[in-house]
Parts: structure tokens; sequence; C-alpha cells
């Protein structure tokens, strides 16, 4: 047997990493899953790759023909050229059905792939699929012994292989995976609404690294993107400035001189209280200092936040167009947890040192699955906060003027700082106030100001005792 070092790129940047840089060299894998996950996709991009790479590459495809095949390929625009492919025709001429033809199948089938292999002596294999070769196997034993037959020949080879099998095994019968080094594991699932969501795990890689847990990925044109999972302490830290100060000379001093860098901020209060609008201010100070701030937004266009913050003299297209803002809309029900995450993390590598998120509850609600959101979203900004990042997340709170405002959602334990924003009752006029709650890493003003959005400008200003009475007991209401 030949033996081999280092790793062979899957063709896929996400799943790379995922696995420390690719399949285990001279080893063989297994890509197992329901119909539909990918599987042979995701061999596809492995081929190809190796083919760029200059390796030799066969295909040895029993559960697709050649135009199939093609066809595929073509859909993600996936280049084969280079790549050997095997479709072996199986069941030529007149047979009846029995015991006797499927064995007949399964030994043609093998010395067919034997004969490729010696032939070819290729450094990639990809076998699609071991569920043609359950088939073909008149017991159990008998597939097990083509199986061991088909991993002796590729070991002698050294050859890098991947085997592709289904999840419906009977009986619960798992002989691929004994015989495999790593078996990546393919599942997805279909909400009520919005699109299928992808996920891969690596179930096992012997005596080699990976990246564990569930992956989050996405079919579309172009092949597999895979999203790998956020783990907090794998961030590299950054040095920054201490603290970001808003050029609104009230809030500064509210916030007791800023926000600090590798904080969160949470921003919280009822619809129409202006927690967009305190965002993207902040935003915008990031990026009239000379850094890069990012705005992903879930409730809001950005046409209609630039054209309302504009109104209230909160012009943004001058650093959106100088690169030191950028807006990005998302469709909960079309994103995964996991590919947010990573549209996340990509704006910081380019260099993002502020990340907003308007808004959390807009972003939870509207999620087809629910189900370990929050464990995502705490990974994600503890990644942030290691790296530097200042983040700021908004939050709407239920509850009209006069009701106490709750929430279906505790975040505030995943912030350092608090910003509420409350609305109120004065003279027959709808108010704004402000307040910060919590601020962990300095002093901060406890008191509650009038905040005044309007056209042209936004400003804060001393409360009326009157006025500031209604205020600070709609703050007990709501911390009760």
């Amino acid at each position: 047997m030949v033996e081999q070092r280092g790793r062979v790129s899957t063709g896929v940047d996400g799943l790379d990493k995922v696995l420390r840089g690719g399949y285990p060299a001279g080893r063989i894998m297994l890509v197992e899953g329901a119909p539909g996950t990918g599987k042979t996709t995701l061999a596809l991009h492995f081929l190809a790759e190796a083919s760029v790479e200059g390796r030799c590459a066969l295909f040895i495809s029993v559960a697709q023909s050649r135009p199939e095949i093609e066809m595929i390929a073509k859909s993600h625009g996936i280049d084969l050229f280079g790549v050997r492919v095997y479709t072996p025709e199986l069941g030529k001429g007149e047979r009846s059905f029995s015991v006797e033809s499927d064995e007949a199948d399964l030994v043609e089938l093998m010395e067919g792939v034997r004969s490729e292999l010696e032939n070819a002596e290729p450094d990639i294999v990809v076998f699609d699929s071991l569920l043609e070769l359950r088939m073909l196997s008149s017991t159990e034993s008998a597939y097990r012994r083509e199986l061991l037959a088909l991993r002796s020949q590729l070991r002698e080879r050294g050859c890098t292989a991947l085997l592709i099998d289904h999840l419906d095994h009977p009986d619960g019968e798992r002989h691929a995976e004994g015989v495999a080094h790593g078996v990546v594991k393919l599942d997805s699932a279909t909400p009520p609404i919005g699109i299928t969501q992808r996920r891969l795990t690596i179930v096992k890689l012997r005596g080699a690294p990976f990246r564990e847990g569930w992956h989050d990925f996405r079919i579309k044109t172009g092949g597999l993107e895979v999203f790998p999972r956020v783990i907090p302490h794998e961030a590299h830290p950054a040095t920054l400035e201490e603290k970001l100060e808003p050029p609104h000379e009230p809030l500064t001093r509210l916030l007791g001189g800023g926000l600090e860098f590798g904080t969160t901020t949470l921003i919280s209060g009822q619809s129409g209280s202006g927690k967009s609008t305190i965002a993207t201010l902040l935003a915008r100070a990031a990026s009239e200092r000379g850094l890069l701030a990012a705005m992903f937004l879930f409730e809001e266009r950005p046409e209609v936040l630039r054209n309302r913050s504009a109104g209230v003299g909160l012009d943004i297209e001058f650093y959106e167009q100088s690169d030191r803002l950028r807006l990005r809309h998302f469709d909960p029900a079309e994103v995964s947890p996991g590919e947010f995450a990573n549209a996340v993390l990509q704006a910081v590598d380019d260099g993002a040192r502020v990340v907003v998120i308007d808004s959390l509850s807009g972003y939870f609600e509207a999620l087809p699955e629910r189900s370990h959101v929050m464990t995502h979203m705490q990974a994600l900004l503890q990644h942030l906060t290691r790296r530097e990042v200042l983040v700021i997340i908004t939050m709407t709170q239920h509850g009209l003027l006069g009701e106490p405002p709750a929430t279906t959602i505790d975040a505030s334990f995943l912030a350092d700082s608090i910003i509420l924003l409350r609305q109120y009752e004065a003279r027959s006029e709808i108010r704004r106030s402000i307040a910060v709650l919590k601020k962990r890493h300095s002093e901060h003003e406890r008191h509650i100001e009038q905040l005044i959005i309007r056209a042209g400008a936004v400003e804060i200003i001393p409360l009326s005792e009157e006025a500031e009475q209604r205020a600070s007991s709609a703050s007990d209401l709501s911390a009760e």
C-alpha cells in the first residue's frame, strides 16, 4: 500500500475548514445521506478540484448514467474536463429476474471496477453508490465481502476515495462506516415556510482533527456552500481603540464616554421608539472615524433605512459609497443561522469593526425553525467580541402606549450594555425617552432623558419633572 500524508481539498472551501484542510490523503471517506441532500454534488466538487490540481480522477457511477452526471455538473457550472467517468451498464441482454442474474451483475460490476482502477491508476476515486452494490448482493455476507474487496483495491493503489451511500439501511446495517477512515453525514429538513434547511456533520475522522457539530450548508447554482459552525475560542483577537465615542454629546454622556470595542450593546424598546435610528447613529459614528461598520437588516429594506435616516439628519449614502458602511438585508425564512453567522464573519474578515443586527426579535420570530437559535447567536456574539468588534443588536418589545413593555425573548444576558427606549404621553403628545440601564465596563449616567427624532435632527434633552416620573414608572413596570 502506498502511504500518503497531508490533506486533499474537497473542492468546497467551507468543508475544507470543517475538515481542517480537506480529506486525509490516501484514505477512504464515506459520504452518506438521504436522497436530495447533495451527496453527488459534493462528489463532483471533489473530482473537479482534483482535476484542476493535476490529479487523475475517476468517477465510478452505478447510480446514474453519464448524461445524468453531465446534467448535474452543468446545472452547477462544475467542469468535469479531465475527469474519467465510468458508468457500467449492467444486465445487458435478455435475462430472467433471479438471484443468479443479480450475482452475475455483481461480478460484472466488480470486474469492471477492478479493470478501471488498473487502467486509470487514479489518485482520486468516487464510487456512487453503495446502495446498488448492496441491492446486487444476494446476502449480507456477500455485500460485506465485496465491500472489503473494494476497500482492499483502493488501499493497494493509495487512492483518496469517496464512497457514497444512503441512510435507509436495512436492519441498521452500518458495514460501510466500519471500513471507512472518515464519515461525512448529510441531512436536510423542509420547514412549513421557507427553504430546505441542510446541514452536515463529521461522524468520525480517525486520527485527524476536525470541527465537530452540525454545519449548515446550501445547494445553489455553483454547487455546495458550507457554513462552518462558529466556535468562539477560535477567534483571533484584534487590537483597536478602547471606545467608540458618538459625535452626539448627550448620548456619549449617558454612555459614560462611549461604547467599548469587544462588547455587545442591546438597544431595546417598543416599535417606533427609535431603536434603528440610534443603531444607525452609532454605526455612522464609526464610519465618520474611518472604521468599517456593517448593518444586517431583518425588518427594514436598505432603501427604506437610507431614506428614513437622511430625513432625520443621518445621511449614510456617502459612507456607503466610500465603503465605510455596508447594508445587507436578509429574509430569515431564506437563510439558515449558519449562513447568517458566516456572512457576519465575512464582513469582519473584510475589516468591519462595528456590527449592527437590526433586529434580533425580527430574526428570531421569522425563523422557520427556532430551536437552538439562541445558542447560535450567543456563540456568534462571543466570537465577535473576542475579536474586539463592537456589536449592536436591537430588540423589539411588545406593548402599546401605557402598557408594560414585554418580550418573548430574553436577550439581556447577551449584552454588556443596555439602552432602553420608551414612548410616553405628555400634554397630548407621544414622546420618547432614553436611558442606559446597564454598562459592565464603566460607569454611566442613570438619568432618563427625552429622545427627540424630528426632521433633520436627533436630539437628547433633559425631561421635565412630570415626564420623568412617567418614564420612570414605565421603566419600573418593564423591569418587573
